[in-house]
């Protein structure tokens, strides 16, 4: 072929490949091995129906600078929230909050509904304000709530409203659509402090992987390879590689570094200490290849990274 034909068949595809990448009017950038995503407004929730053909789909590992919140209509699935693996069903409601790292899988056949909720931090300064900063954080931790069976239509109602001012938006719609929010979140605090057995426990099928990853997220900065915690676990190489891979989205280097990228985004914004420095604070033996993972993990060097605050 012609070089010129040769690039113009080359633009199409990265063009096309471009196309795929934007789904719902959200931004998807594929960033080492799982999608950064974003959205255009400080508000939205939707309706997902989704009927699976095969045993096990789901959607991607993924981070974003936004909360999310989605309650479980109908079916089973399993999620990888942070470090942490939870399976849960109808009624549950899980929450993500902004840069945790997370995966959804959606377990057997037939049709699987969730409503999807996801909105920017200040929504919950309103509520901060009013009833302390402690209550919100522990709102806003990820994991899986159990809404007790007797207020599950009330909380469906609910999320309907805000469908309803979210699809058919009028001059009242952005009040509304605050109001119900802040309604939503403040009962999810009652729900957390005054109800029982809410809280839904770490998936015990998974329990070893479990125990992994846990052990990654609170000694990220260590030496760690396959070969010597599949020792301290008492598993082989070959096994802790594909379980975890299939329990939790992510193969094994690639949690580890993304759990290192992301402390270090915490150290690049709430510190002064040197680039290198926080490189080798997080587990990286070279500063270069620290610079090469994060430009891979969040399309910015370090140092941009920390000049304009960008998640």
């Amino acid at each position: 072929l012609h070089p010129r034909v040769r690039r113009q068949r080359q633009m199409c595809i990265r063009d096309r490949y471009r196309k795929i990448t934007i789904i719902d009017a959200n931004v998807f950038e594929i960033r080492r091995g799982y999608m950064f995503q974003d959205m255009s407004k400080d508000f939205d929730i939707k309706r997902i129906k989704r009927s699976n053909t095969s045993c096990s789909t789901g959607v991607g590992a993924h981070v974003h600078p936004f909360n999310e919140i989605f309650y479980l209509s109908s079916g089973e699935c399993t999620s990888f929230i942070d470090h942490n693996i939870y399976k849960f069903g109808k009624g549950d409601l899980v929450i993500v909050p902004s840069g945790c790292l997370h995966r959804t899988t959606y377990n057997g056949k037939g049709m699987h509904e969730r409503i999807v909720i996801s909105f920017r931090n200040d929504a919950t300064e309103w509520i901060q304000n009013q009833t302390g900063k402690e209550l919100m954080e522990n709102c806003m931790k990820p994991g899986v709530v159990n809404i007790p069976e007797k207020r599950r239509d009330y909380v469906v109602a609910l999320l309907d409203k805000l469908l309803f001012e979210n699809d058919s938006p009028d001059e009242l719609s952005p009040a509304f659509i605050k109001v119900g929010l802040i309604e939503l979140l403040l009962f999810i605090i009652r729900c957390k402090n005054y109800e029982e057995n809410v809280i839904k426990e770490i998936d015990v099928d998974n329990r070893i992987i479990q125990e992994v990853a846990t052990y990654i997220y609170e000694h990220y900065a260590d030496n760690l390879s396959l070969e010597y915690v599949a020792d301290k676990f008492n598993l082989s190489r070959s096994y802790l590689s594909k379980k975890f891979k299939t329990a939790t989205g992510f193969g094994f280097k690639e949690y580890i570094i993304n759990v290192r990228i992301q402390n270090a985004c915490n150290l690049l914004l709430e510190t002064n200490k040197s680039i290198t420095d926080i490189a080798f604070e997080c587990g990286f033996n070279d500063s270069n290849y620290f610079g090469d993972a994060f430009r891979k993990a969040k399309g910015i060097s370090p140092h941009k990274y920390r000049k304009n605050e960008t998640f």
